[in-house]
């Protein structure tokens, strides 16, 4: 039986004496262990789209900007300046003496080839919308560029801060993904150390950061490992294995509170919850109850998500647009909100035709106790959901194919604190806008196609005022995340649904 059965087996208690001799030492040498669920299927960043790797990308490389994961504030990162000469065209003057961690120094050709790398097809790499945006890169001269866009693309400065790592040209293309996924390189505040596929990572301070190495992180040595089993992570945790371990279930956090040794909290996340329907508008839509706005509103009035974010989630906050409210654009103060009333919902249910209420399948694949919760609010109103449970790749293709007319999803708009990354993605006519409504396309297009904030502030408010008062999705919550860690150290998460490791300390 391998030592990670054991504990499974053993449970706790085993856990505990196990810890008081071989427990790792963490602040005595400055070492932080994160367990994470899942390993990335490679450390190249281009070629995975893991929260993980996302994670591993905020700490092993740096962007042209940078924004504040708690204020979302953008400020200049490996760019002394990023300015647009007019909505297609942006300049960029790069930092002179920033030096990747293999001593390479990094120019404008590295920035041209990033781009280059992850939008060419032939790279086979994951997510080309991070940078497939900018068209082509010119180079001007070693430190200065122009990012070419086919169109005003009014998130650049998000997309930059979180989305394009600036990869070293020569030693990628020496090494290749496999290679470079094995020894990453990068600008950022940490290095790595080694890799241990199918178990962990390890990074290490880089000293010569080109901020400083003040502003590299606080704690010298970060393993970030991958334990699936939640079980085998809290075992870890007790056992002084491990420093910090994140979205651990309400009731398992709720447990680990106020033991001896170890600290819980929680933060919300830009991650939310959704009812999704089947508008009726799209030529492959099959025929359903959903269809008529009027039961879409009874819908939204039988759920009662404030009982659903206090009794099963244990944080996060009720939504009432198809966004997060730190995301730029995510304001619309003429649309309507729906409050529970199940009195509400019977009438409309009535109005519809549906006196008797109706039976209907309902699809999730994540979240299993809320999609219940759900399906028990409508049984009290008259509506008889049959919980259908799939995998998130196998849903979202059935949705996108017009299979399904009623489904609870979540998403996490790739930590892009801007609304072009969720309202737009479902609603501007993409493969996963179930509703096809013309004037929410027509408003989603204007709000995406310039780059001034009050022309766009205007748009987005038209188009989820007119998505709330059809009910094209129920807004459920954001959701919190639960972090338990050691006493002794020091870390706040953020809503970004990252942890900012290099923000750690020990107290």
């Amino acid at each position: 039986m391998t030592y990670k059965n054991a504990l499974l087996a053993a449970g706790t208690a085993v856990a505990l004496v196990f810890g008081a001799t071989a427990a790792i030492a963490g602040k005595q040498n400055d070492r932080l262990v994160f367990l994470a669920e899942r390993e990335p299927p490679s450390f190249d960043f281009f070629m995975q789209s893991n929260r993980e790797g996302v994670i591993l990308n905020r700490h092993i490389w740096d962007g042209l900007v940078r924004a504040n994961p708690t204020t979302g504030e953008v400020t200049m990162g490996l760019a002394e300046s990023v300015r647009y000469i007019d909505a297609t065209t942006i300049h960029v003057t790069l930092r002179q003496g920033v030096k990747f961690h293999n001593g390479d120094p990094m120019t404008a050709e590295d920035v041209a080839y990033t781009f280059a790398f992850n939008n060419n097809p032939a790279n086979r790499t994951v997510g080309r919308s991070r940078t497939d945006w900018v068209e082509r890169v010119e180079v001007i001269g070693p430190y200065e560029l122009k990012l070419h866009l086919p169109r005003p693309f009014p998130a650049a400065m998000e997309f930059l801060s979180s989305n394009v790592p600036i990869y070293p040209k020569a030693y990628h293309e020496r090494l290749g993904p496999d290679g470079f996924s094995k020894a990453p390189v990068g600008t950022g505040r940490y290095r790595v150390e080694r890799t241990e596929i199918g178990r962990e990572i390890g990074l290490i301070r880089n000293a010569d950061y080109w901020e400083g190495a003040d502003k590299a992180g606080h704690i010298n040595r970060i393993v970030m490992r991958f334990v699936p089993e939640r079980n085998t992570q809290i075992a870890e945790l007790l056992a002084g294995n491990a420093h910090l371990i994140w979205q651990v279930p309400v009731a398992q956090a709720r447990r680990l509170d106020g033991r001896r040794g170890l600290r819980v909290v929680v933060g919300d996340t830009m991650r939310y919850g959704y009812l999704q329907f089947e508008s009726g508008l799209r030529p492959n839509a099959r025929p359903s109850p959903v269809h008529d706005r009027r039961v879409r509103q009874a819908i939204a009035h039988a759920v009662d998500r404030e009982a659903i974010v206090r009794n099963i989630m244990g944080g996060g906050s009720v939504l009432h647009l198809p966004c997060y409210p730190s995301q730029f654009g995510c304001e619309a103060k003429d649309a309507p909100t729906y409050a529970f009333d199940p009195a509400k919902a019977k009438q409309l249910l009535a109005e519809a035709g549906y006196p008797n209420g109706f039976e209907i399948d309902f699809y999730g694949y994540r979240d299993r106790p809320v999609a219940e919760a759900v399906l028990g609010y409508l049984a009290n109103v008259g509506i008889t959901g049959r919980l259908q449970w799939l995998q998130y790749s196998a849903l979202r293709d059935r949705v996108r194919q017009g299979e399904i007319a009623f489904n609870f999803m979540a998403w996490g708009s790739g930590s892009v604190n801007d609304a072009s990354a969720s309202v737009s993605y479902f609603f501007k006519g993409g493969p996963d806008d179930t509703t096809l409504d013309p004037q929410v396309v027509q408003a989603l297009t204007e709000a995406d196609s310039s780059v001034d904030p009050e022309v766009r502030q205007r748009a987005y408010s038209k188009a989820l005022t007119r998505i709330m008062q059809e009910v094209y999705w129920v807004p459920m919550m954001s959701y919190a995340y639960y972090y338990a860690m050691a006493a002794d150290l020091d870390f706040e998460p953020t809503p970004d649904e990252l942890t900012h490791l290099y923000t750690a300390r020990w107290r």
